[in-house]
């Protein structure tokens, strides 16, 4: 054998040696987590607090929205990584907006008046995902309205999914205002960006009583019977007031009976697997809202909490938890 041939034999082996020894690894990217829609399709004006990534329209009333869950959220999940009914609710919320915005004919800048919205699990969340996993919400328009082109009232159902499985369901009922019939509604009133309004919030209970460790984010302040609390709403705080508003957005008196609920049941935190809830009239910046919670136990055990909220003595909101898992 020539000394090139050679050579050429041994660079082969030391190929396959190098083959052999040193496999070629193929890297393997993690999963990316879909992007999130267009902000103003769902009123909110922080990226990090947009759940739905994707829409997908089948017909006139039927819909497919996709959303993502996120690993770390001040509201979303508690310290033990649990998901909040707040979080499911506020899916089926953004959902809403999304159809509406994007399939319904819904302009920008309307208004919209909600009066029900409500939810079921079949079972709590799981308290990890990957960032490709979330919820799919099976959307069906089962009541449309309209004035003219646009739509007055929209009733949705939705049947949520998460890793192609049921987990449970929710509802929406609600109104839709132009801005000039807003303004004639509501006429001229204070908005969360008065400074007025910080500076006369009452102190908050102690944040770990609530779960929560910013004070800004506890809604609920002391009041003068067990079972009673004065609402407070920061309105410096984004969670709560991502833009300027002339009322107490709808959520944050989820989070409000979320927080009486807690402190109601004595075992642990109370993460509500149902909810029931009725919107009947705005509850203002610059008035005091008493909150009122009670306790009752069914008979196969489930733990429901009726929260309600008074304005100057009249019925703001209604907002029923049942929680399987509490007992």
């Amino acid at each position: 054998m020539t000394s090139s041939a050679m050579a050429s034999q041994t660079r082969g082996l030391h190929r396959g040696a190098h083959r052999a020894l040193f496999p070629q690894v193929r890297t393997v990217r993690p999963p990316v987590a879909p992007a999130p829609v267009d902000r103003e399709l769902v009123h909110r004006a922080q990226l990090h607090d947009v759940l739905p990534t994707k829409l997908t329209r089948h017909d006139d009333t039927n819909f497919t929205v996709s959303a993502r869950r996120p690993h770390d959220h001040r509201l979303f999940m508690t310290a033990d990584g649990r998901y909040t009914a707040s979080f499911v609710l506020e899916t089926i919320r953004q959902t809403t907006l999304l159809v509406s915005h994007a399939e319904l004919g819904v302009p920008l800048g309307h208004h919209f008046v909600m009066w029900d919205m409500g939810h079921r699990l079949d079972a709590q969340l799981p308290a990890f995902c990957t960032p490709s996993e979330g919820l799919t919400l099976d959307v069906e328009v089962t009541d449309l309205r309209r004035r003219g082109a646009v739509p007055s009232g929209v009733a949705l159902e939705m049947k949520i999914r998460a890793a192609g499985h049921s987990v449970g369901a929710g509802s929406i009922r609600f109104n839709i205002t132009s801005p000039a019939a807003y303004t004639r509604i509501r006429g001229s009133l204070p908005t969360s960006g008065t400074p007025a309004l910080a500076a006369a919030l009452p102190d908050p209970v102690d944040p770990p009583a609530v779960h929560h460790v910013q004070a800004c984010d506890v809604v609920l302040a002391a009041a003068d019977r067990p079972g009673r609390w004065q609402l407070r709403a920061d309105p410096t705080n984004t969670l709560f007031f991502d833009r300027v508003n002339d009322h107490i957005p709808a959520m944050v008196l989820v989070e409000a009976a979320q927080q009486a609920a807690g402190l109601l049941v004595p075992r642990g935190r109370f993460i509500p697997l149902s909810s029931r809830m009725n919107f009947s009239r705005y509850v203002e910046l610059d008035q005091p809202c008493w909150i009122e919670a009670h306790q009752d136990t069914t008979e196969d055990g489930t733990t429901t909490v009726r929260v309600t909220g008074h304005q100057n003595e009249q019925l703001a909101f209604v907002i029923e938890f049942a929680d399987t898992t509490a007992r």
